[in-house]
């Protein structure tokens, strides 16, 4: 009997002994570095309520807006990416990155609809989301303007009556597509780049007409128009939902939401998209593919969405997180998400890229007077089939 009991005991030890070691020898977490766009949301809290809950650490790679594209593909070029990317959904598009495939189960069932069709790139799920708008609004000055105006004819007016001044960053084509949207245009059709169209024309029209009047600084950039409006120089300002923020907590409640300005009754038209997290370097094939699981599971977790608006002033892409803003009767969510009542999903096709280089090159050239419009339109066209048939000349076994 005590023989058995012996035995017995010692069995237990060697097993208990055996489970500790396992446990032991169990590797703690891989860092993560994440690398984030400077002027977009900021999710470093995020990131630290993340470490905290799971002890896995994050380094965060900061790059100012302009040069994040340019950053991560001079990155791909030297194998130097990090493990993820928190970006616009269009970034899904530059194949240089190499970006892994998401899987459907590590997506929320919860989604927002219109969060789920952008979150594609030519039909292959390439990021996980988090926050979803991105579009382009009008902001103003409540200490400057009573009314805010509806329309470029409204705007007009006041300039000449209040000497009222907008600004946007005018070169930037993620505002020209607004106004090209005014004439209900599609870039990409049945997966064919258009940019040769009546609409482009119109817009290239009034666009360089707007060039000549009395409240607009062409030359000041993103920067500029973003000082401007925070020093009270312009009672308006077009900036997009990541500016929400910043703006709010300098204004207050002199900070004002409204539409986009229409144009003979037509609305402008904004893209609007999601922030999503995305694995550059096939990374989901590599070591770290358990850590990277469980920060999208946390980004998409009902409590991080919840809280999305109080954090970050980001609108969060879980419906019932969205349901439950809406019925707080917050003033700045309901502005927010009346703001999208006209935007457009925007394409996140591969020929993106192009299309943004080739309507600046022809835009640019058309403001310069070297081109008129019909002939601007004609070399974006043109500027466009011709760099994507470079590509895919480059492409192997092309």
């Amino acid at each position: 009997m005590l023989g058995r009991l012996s035995i017995t005991f010692l069995f237990l030890l060697i097993t208990g002994l055996c489970s500790f070691m396992a446990h032991a020898k169990k590797p703690p977490p891989q860092p993560l570095t994440i690398a984030i766009g400077l002027e977009n949301y900021d999710f470093n809290p995020l990131f630290t309520e993340f470490t905290r809950a799971t002890g896995i650490k994050v380094k965060v790679v900061e790059f100012e807006n302009n040069s994040l594209k340019s950053e991560l593909l001079l990155r791909a070029s030297n194998n130097a990416l990090p493990d993820g990317i928190i970006v616009p959904a269009d970034y899904m598009g530059l194949t240089a990155l190499n970006l892994s495939e998401v899987p459907d189960d590590w997506l929320s069932t919860y989604l927002i609809d219109q969060v789920r069709t952008n979150i594609k790139a030519n039909g292959t799920t390439l990021g996980v989301p988090i926050v979803f708008g991105n579009h382009l609004m009008l902001y103003y000055n409540r200490a400057l303007v009573s009314e805010p105006a509806q329309s470029w004819q409204q705007l007009r007016e006041q300039q000449q009556k209040l000497a009222l001044k907008i600004n946007w960053n005018y070169y930037e084509m993620y505002w020209y597509r607004a106004f090209l949207g005014t004439f209900g245009t599609s870039l990409i059709l049945k997966g064919n780049v258009h940019l040769d169209t009546p609409a482009m024309v119109n817009a290239l029209r009034w666009y360089k007409s707007l060039k000549e009047e009395a409240w607009l600084d062409v030359e000041c950039d993103y920067e500029c128009t973003v000082n401007q409006f925070l020093a009270g120089e312009v009672a308006y300002t077009i900036n997009g939902s990541w500016m929400f923020q910043r703006f709010s907590k300098h204004f207050s409640d002199k900070l004002g939401v409204a539409q986009l300005p229409r144009l003979r009754g037509e609305p402008m038209r904004s893209y609007f998209s999601s922030h999503v997290m995305a694995f550059p370097d096939n990374a989901l094939s590599g070591s770290k593919r358990a850590e990277l699981k469980t920060l999208s599971e946390f980004l998409q977790s009902l409590p991080v969405q919840t809280n999305l608006w109080s954090s970050i002033n980001a609108l969060p892409v879980d419906r019932r997180a969205l349901e439950m803003l809406k019925i707080q009767g917050i003033v700045q969510v309901e502005a927010l998400i009346s703001t999208l009542e006209h935007a457009q999903p925007m394409p996140n096709e591969a020929q993106m890229a192009f299309i943004w280089e080739a309507m600046l090159k022809g835009l640019t050239r058309h403001l310069a007077g070297v081109l008129d419009e019909h002939q601007a339109a004609h070399f974006m066209q043109h500027i466009v089939e011709k760099s994507i048939s470079y590509e895919q000349e480059k492409k192997p076994g092309q």
